[in-house]
Formats: C-alpha cells, structure tokens, sequence
C-alpha cells in the first residue's frame, strides 16, 4: 500500500514524533510504500533514508501576508502525491493542524484519509472555543479515526459530542531495541554515578504538564532513607515558554541536591540508558499514554508513575510497578524506596513490565492493526 503521513518529522518533539517515526519504518520494512509530508525544516535520520522519502510542504510567501499557512501547503502535497499515484490515502498525526490538511484535500479529490490522536490535540486543543468546530470536522469526515488510549477516547467524544466510532490503536515499540543488554555498565561511568548508587530514571522534555519540579521533592524523602541514589534526568526543553528544566535545575541547586542529581540532555541511547536503571520516575499532571514508561517497562525496569490518563490501562498497581494518586510526594517516595529495599520485587515488577509489553505492545502487535484500517479503507 502507499500511505502518505502527514506530521512534522523534526527532531525533540517528543513521544508522537517518535511514534510516527517507528510507525513509518515498520511500514516500509513490511513492504509499503511511505511518503512523509512535513515541514520544510523537517529533517529524516541516515538510517531511514533507504526506506522513507520526506515530501516537504515548502513556505510560500506573497506580498500581503508572511507566507501561506503550511496546513495549505500540506493540503497541496497530499493532492499532488494522489494525483501521481503515489499515495493511495493520508494519515494525519493529530487532528489539527495536520488532519485539516487531510480534510482539505478529501473534500476537493476524494481522498481517504486516518486521523490519530495522540493527546496534546485533545486535552489543550479540543477544549478551545475556537477550535472546537474546526476539530469536530475533521474528525467526523475522516474514513477512520483512532486514538493511542481509551482514556482519549472517552475524552475527545466528550469534549467534542462526537457519535462516531474511534479506534484504540496503542502506542508500540520494537522489542529487539527495546530489551534487556549488556555492555551499558560504561554508561555509569560517562555520567559520575558511584558504583554503589541506585539509579532513578526520568524521561521527558520537561513540559510542565510532566510536574518535574516535585522531583526534588521526593528525591528528599528517598534520600531520607537511602542516600546511595542517583536522580538520573534525561531529556531537553522544545522551547522557553511552558518547559521547566532550568527552574528544576535550579531547585535541585538550592535543596542541597546537585550530588544526587545528573542532567544529561537528549539522548539517542534511551534503551541503553535504561538498562542500567532501576526504577523510572514519571510524575505528570496528565498523559495521554506516555512512552517512556512503555520503554521502561520493555527494558524490565519497574516504574512509579501517576494514576492519571491513560497510564492505567498497561500499568497495573503491583504487578509491573506502582501508581500514585495525587501527586502524593510521600507516596512516590514510599514506593520508591520499597523498590530499592526489595530486589526481588524489583525483579518480578521488572519481570512483568516485560511480559505486559511482548504481549500487548510489540510492533509485530500493533502495526498490523494499522495495516488492516489501511486495507479496508483502500478496499
């Protein structure tokens, strides 16, 4: 099949990006032809250059204004690819701006196309006035709509009173990355961690949704009973406003805490990085799914994460980690210190995290769910 993805293939955009990315290669490696339609600063990585051909939507600028807006511009390569027999239908990666391209483009030539919803368009956009109606057209004249968790599910049709049947389809990850490895033990080195230390993991761009400024915080509560720890923080800000690394940087400084704490940027070595982890730490507001704890959790690493979103249905109190109601600082400090206090429990959380995901969540799992609304679509 001949699928044109519609998002923005550019680098630190976070967990969706790197959906889009995976979902992409795995396509092309089962045969199907993928064209990515992106920004004009979108970039593809050396390793996808074989598979993947990035079609980018080029700024146009007129003398009355600074340039079309790039959902125009989208709109023209998807009819452009369609027309030339190289894209049998689109699939939009969040409802807005790319699913309006989509919109656009089937109402002039017919053109089937997929919305996904990923979260961010859903729990900020879809409860804006002014987007509501835009939104509720996209979605309601797309050939199918799915979302990463049923918890979006629930609240896109609330949010949007749409009748309409949504397709949960969740986030996945390749097993073979993702896994347990040898050979990440020089990881402690490159970082200054003690030989000795546990090493508590978050993975994020520091958004303030993710309440990163509570991990000093716990970090003082754990370190109440076991100062052998390492708050080992991955990951880097997208942009000024809204993004809180540097106010959690300075938190860390003024609690005393710099030596407990390595902040080590973006990462292209997450599984590695993971492997010489014993616990990831998530504490967001929200989370629509949430991939690094799927990650974490493929990498048998046990997690402590907030009861929020829709991290509940493939994280489950006790079995492959622990939930945490409220933003309770004492509770993620109590689980985590019962954590490192207990390698056996350790393990068999770890244990199941693997198994949860082999069974639920693998590529070989979910891609073929994709591949059979492509189908039924084209059919």
């Amino acid at each position: 099949m001949k699928i044109g993805i519609v998002h923005d293939y550019k680098p630190n955009l976070g967990g969706t990006t790197e959906v889009v990315i995976r979902m992409s290669r795995e396509l092309s490696k089962r045969g199907h032809s993928i064209k990515l339609i992106a920004h004009p600063e979108s970039w593809i990585r050396e390793i996808d250059k074989k598979h993947l051909d990035i079609i980018p939507a080029q700024r146009v600028k007129i003398t009355f204004m600074e340039y079309i807006p790039f959902t125009l511009t989208k709109t023209a390569k998807i009819i452009s690819l369609f027309k030339k027999g190289k894209i049998d239908l689109a699939h939009a990666h969040y409802a807005l701006p790319y699913g309006l391209s989509a919109y656009l483009a089937k109402q002039g030539y017919g053109i089937p196309y997929v919305v996904t919803l990923h979260g961010t368009d859903v729990i900020k956009l879809a409860s804006m006035p002014s987007l509501q109606p835009v939104m509720k057209i996209c979605l309601e004249n797309a050939d199918v709509v799915t979302t990463v968790s049923n918890y979006l599910r629930k609240q896109v049709m609330r949010k949007l009173d749409i009748c309409r049947e949504i397709n949960v389809i969740p986030n996945f990850l390749n097993t073979n990355k993702f896994r347990i490895k040898k050979g990440c033990k020089p990881l402690r080195i490159e970082f200054d961690i003690p030989k000795e230390n546990f090493v508590i993991t978050h993975v994020s761009n520091y958004a303030t949704i993710k309440n990163t400024l509570i991990i000093p915080e716990i970090a003082k509560h754990v370190i109440k009973h076991n100062k052998n720890v390492t708050f080992l923080m991955v990951g880097e800000v997208l942009g000024e406003r809204g993004f809180d690394l540097e106010k959690l940087k300075k938190k860390v400084e003024e609690n005393g805490l710099s030596k407990y704490f390595r902040f080590v940027g973006r990462r292209k070595d997450v599984s590695r990085i993971l492997n010489i982890s014993d616990i990831l730490l998530m504490t967001s507001f929200s989370e629509a799914f949430c991939l690094s704890i799927l990650e974490a959790l493929a990498v048998s690493v046990p997690v402590v994460v907030p009861r929020v979103g829709g991290i509940p249905e493939f994280v489950k109190n006790g079995y492959n980690g622990f939930l945490i109601r409220n933003q309770n600082i004492e509770k993620y400090a109590e689980k985590i210190n019962l954590l490192l206090s207990n390698r056996n429990l350790r393990y068999r959380l770890g244990k199941n995290g693997r198994k949860t995901v082999e069974e639920n969540y693998s590529s070989d799992r979910v891609i073929p769910m994709y591949e059979n609304i492509y189908k039924s679509i084209i059919e």
